[in-house]
Parts: C-alpha cells; sequence; structure tokens
C-alpha cells in the first residue's frame, strides 16, 4: 500500500511491486488529476522501491502539463500555473522540484479537458492552449477576456455554450498544434450524445480532414515515436491511427474508461476510470466486453508496452477516486512536492530573481497575530 499525505478521506492506492523500480529506472515521477474527486496526484519511488502518493485538492481538476519549468493544472473552469522552484528540504525530507502556485486565469464555464503548453498555431507562439468543450472549440488564455478562439471545426456554426461535439484532445506534432479528437460530428446543443457509440473522429486540424472516424469517445490524442495514438474510450481500446486506411488499430485493451495518455521512454501510462451508474455508459460497448470477458473495471492507471500491449505495471485506487482525466511525466524529477493551496508556511516564502536567477528566502514573520 502507498504511503501517502492528504487532509481529506483518504483513497486507497495499491501499486504493482516493480513500479517504484520502474519509476527509478526511467528517472521521474508520474503527475495525474482526477476528475470528480478534485485532486492531483504525485505518484514518486521511494528508496526502498516502494512508492509514494502526494495528493493535493485542485477542484474539478483536469487536464495536465508539463514543461521545463513547472506544470499547469486546469479544471472545468480555470487554469493555474505552478513553477517549479527547484530543490528544497521541507522538515527533514529533501525534495528536488517543489511545485507554487503563480499565478491563475478563470476561464468561465469552459468545461475546459486538454492543454498544451508552449505551443504553435498558424505562425503564433500560445504560452497555453486548451481544449474548450463546452464552446466547442481550441481557445487561447488571454489577459482580458475570459478565452481567445484559436480554431473549430468545419462544421461548427457558432461558438455557443452548448458542447455541440464534445471536442475534448488535442496534440501537437513537433511543436505544432496537430490533431483534435471530437465525440460527434454535430452542430446542434449536445448533438454527439446521440454519436457517442461509433461517430467520434480525429481531425487534422491545419488541413480539417477526418483522419480517422468510427470511433467511440476518443480521448488524449497524443503524437508519439511518428505515430499517432489515442485512446478510444468508449470501446476500451488503446492504439493509434493508421493514416493509410483512416483506421482505429487496437494495441490493448483497458479495464475501464481509458483517459489520460502519456508515453515514458518505451512504455505508455494510461489513466483508466471506472464507468459511471448512469446513463453515460449508456451504449458504450466497453461495459459489455468488460463483463463478457469477466473483467473487472478500476480506477488507476496502467504502464503499457504499446509494441505488444502488454501491461508492465500499474495502480489501483479504491475509495472516494473513481475517475482520472489525464497523466504527465516528470523528467528529471524523483521526489516532487506541491502545497497546492495549503499550507501557508510555504506560501510566505519570499521569491525573487536578482541577475535572471532565482534566489529562495524564508520569510518567518516575528510575533505574528491572527486577524
Amino acid at each position: 500500500m502507498l504511503r501517502q499525505e492528504s487532509q481529506n478521506k483518504k483513497p486507497t492506492l495499491n501499486a504493482s511491486p516493480g513500479l517504484g523500480a520502474w519509476l527509478n529506472q526511467v528517472g521521474g515521477s508520474l503527475a495525474f488529476t482526477t476528475y470528480q474527486s478534485s485532486r492531483l496526484f504525485l505518484l514518486s519511488a521511494a528508496e526502498d522501491g516502494k512508492t509514494n502518493a502526494l495528493e493535493r485538492i485542485m477542484g474539478a481538476a483536469m487536464g495536465l502539463v508539463v514543461d521545463e519549468k513547472g506544470l499547469w493544472i486546469a479544471n472545468q473552469q480555470q487554469v493555474w500555473r505552478f513553477s517549479n522552484l527547484g530543490p528544497q528540504t521541507l522538515g527533514e525530507t529533501d525534495f528536488d522540484a517543489v511545485y507554487m502556485p503563480r499565478k491563475g486565469y478563470f476561464l468561465g464555464p469552459c468545461d475546459t479537458h486538454d492543454i498544451l503548453a508552449n505551443v504553435s498555431f498558424r505562425g503564433q507562439h500560445h504560452e497555453l492552449l486548451f481544449a474548450n468543450t463546452h464552446y466547442s472549440c481550441i481557445a487561447a488564455i488571454d489577459d482580458h477576456y475570459n478565452f481567445r478562439p484559436v480554431w473549430k471545426p468545419e462544421f461548427i456554426s457558432n461558438l455557443s455554450l452548448e458542447d455541440r461535439c464534445h471536442l475534448n484532445g488535442m496534440c501537437a506534432k513537433d511543436g505544432e498544434l496537430a490533431y483534435a479528437t471530437l465525440c460527434g460530428l454535430s452542430d446542434t446543443s449536445i448533438g454527439w450524445k446521440n454519436m457517442k457509440s461509433g461517430g467520434g473522429c480525429v481531425v487534422d486540424i491545419a488541413t480539417h480532414e477526418i483522419v480517422c472516424e468510427g470511433l467511440s469517445m476518443p480521448h488524449s490524442p497524443r503524437w508519439h515515436d511518428g505515430k499517432l495514438w489515442l485512446l478510444n474510450s468508449g470501446d476500451g481500446d488503446f492504439g493509434y491511427v493508421d493514416f493509410t486506411t483512416g483506421k482505429f488499430v487496437a494495441v490493448g485493451l483497458c479495464p475501464g474508461f481509458a483517459r489520460g495518455l502519456s508515453f515514458v521512454g518505451d512504455y505508455a501510462v494510461i489513466g483508466v476510470s471506472k464507468l459511471r451508474d448512469n446513463t453515460f455508459a449508456s451504449g458504450l460497448s466497453v461495459h459489455e466486453r468488460l463483463e463478457s470477458q469477466h473483467i473487472q473495471q478500476i480506477c488507476g492507471l496502467l504502464v503499457i508496452d504499446p509494441k505488444t500491449g502488454k501491461l508492465a505495471h500499474w495502480l489501483t485506487i479504491d475509495g472516494p477516486v473513481t475517475e482520472l482525466y489525464d497523466v504527465a511525466f516528470l523528467p528529471g524529477v524523483m521526489q516532487p512536492f506541491t502545497p497546492g493551496f495549503s499550507e501557508p508556511q510555504l506560501h510566505r516564502v519570499l521569491v525573487h530573481a536578482p541577475d535572471g536567477e532565482l534566489a529562495i528566502v524564508p520569510f518567518i514573520p516575528q510575533n505574528e497575530e491572527s486577524i
């Protein structure tokens, strides 16, 4: 059982015996978000080979992206930038990365899904782009407006708060915004729900060409090693797009509703959620497939070899966490930490940048009084 820190009711996390050793081998740690339980988890390896988990409450945490200086975390209505302040000793524990919240944007009722940092599109560089699902577009953050639309599917006639096609996923190729996943080619309010089984597709953003169709609620497109990978969530499959045939090639079956995909070395890390006990899962083949094969649904992470589809390592979660959304790898960060929005003693640290370099000076108030 994993060691973890939380001020709330604790879920139970169980890791496969080799997961910690694998994290040491690949030289990093994992971050993943949980949608309905509003958490961010940081998963790392301990010196004894076991696996540690740190959790923080972040709102309905969804899209997650890591860059060279920190990470971004989105929830349905906001997005937050966490800066990596570098190695710190907190109490008796040494951390080689401490992520502190530095700025946030209130986006409004966008139902933000995937996010991308430091990406270009049509000759313009964007600090952050996000899948603006309720408005059926991809949008950029803006210092004045709630968001600035940068792309929408050709068939979407109007940007309105109607979630017409459930545009949920996007990815970059060589630093350029490249592909998006949609759950249905609908131009009416919530029209995609009538097409969620078999009506999903992948769109080439530059050309508006549909490069893959016949999908069931596709999520998490990722360009890796010359292929476009994604999760065909409604059917329970992980695989890639064959651009010659325009078909999806399944590589492995996921024991639940898959969302969140990150490639780490030669492996794919996939987030898996339990199906909701409501109409959301109706009509999705993954439910019947798992039942017919007597496969129990799980919530957790899968580490899969994409060449064979075989499971190498895993993490399962029980308790209040039943849905994950995104997962990301923190390269070179073996022991990560974030206070989230709590732990005021850490937020009283004064950080300045003389001559362009970070300097960290602890500020300890004298005779502090409550007000």
